[in-house]
């Protein structure tokens, strides 16, 4: 695996975020609790990426709700290292819930990597199904919709989901049917996902931060995030 010296800096201020994030979780293993107001008009449901527990996403999660929108976690989901299809069920459920007990809010799924895979599932699965709540969109942060070519690299059986040439990648791109409610997120140098790019057929934006964890608590993508909500909820 061969880096640059900008990815290398790079790689180090993310894996010191990523660090702390761990060491949290591992520190404080209680649940979360939902943040924002329970009568907004927006309810997001977060999503973790693999190797991460719900609260690498509580920094992006308190910016959504200082803007007036209530969010939820899905601590089932653990260190996310169930397969894409498994754990959109989990996502799923977490829906059900939020959508029982705010039947009249918008629904909004929020992925950070991973995350965004499993959410891509749900909303295809859940189109199937229109008796469910149906969320009204996904926003995908460093998503790996293509895969990554590092993942060939490793011998992890949840990290090796995201090779490029693996069939239940290949068949999770193929399917089209939800990409009009997808908005992507994604940082100008992820060093987890070299040449990474916002699929074609989806709308997103790049934007000027680096890293695969940081931007998870830079302004910079709560605010591409926030207008990734603003325009699948307007």
């Amino acid at each position: 695996m061969t880096l640059t010296a900008r990815e290398v800096g790079v790689w180090a201020r993310d894996y010191a975020f990523a660090a702390r994030m761990h060491v949290r979780s591992t520190i404080d293993p209680s649940p979360p609790r939902p943040l924002g107001m329970p009568g907004a008009r927006v309810h997001c449901v977060l999503i973790q990426g693999v190797v991460e527990r719900w609260p690498f996403m509580e920094p992006l999660g308190r910016r959504l709700a200082a803007a007036g929108h209530a969010v939820h976690f899905v601590p089932e989901l653990g260190r996310h290292l169930l397969p894409v299809r498994e754990a959109a069920v989990l996502v799923g459920e977490a829906v059900d819930r939020v959508a029982a007990a705010h039947p009249h809010a918008q629904l909004v799924l929020v992925g950070h990597s991973k995350g965004g895979l499993s959410g891509k599932r749900l909303l295809i699965d859940r189109a199937l199904e229109p008796e469910l709540p149906q969320p009204v969109g996904l926003v995908a942060l460093a998503t790996p919709f293509a895969g990554s070519s590092r993942a060939r690299l490793l011998r992890n059986a949840a990290i090796r989901e995201f090779d490029p040439t693996d069939e239940r990648l290949l068949a999770l791109a193929a399917e089209r049917s939800a990409d009009l409610r997808i908005r992507v997120v994604l940082p100008d140098i992820d060093p987890h996902i070299p040449d990474n790019q916002i699929p074609e057929g989806i709308r997103g934006v790049r934007l000027r931060a680096n890293g695969h964890f940081r931007p998870l608590a830079t302004a910079e993508a709560g605010r591409a995030v926030l207008a990734a909500i603003d325009e699948l909820t307007r």
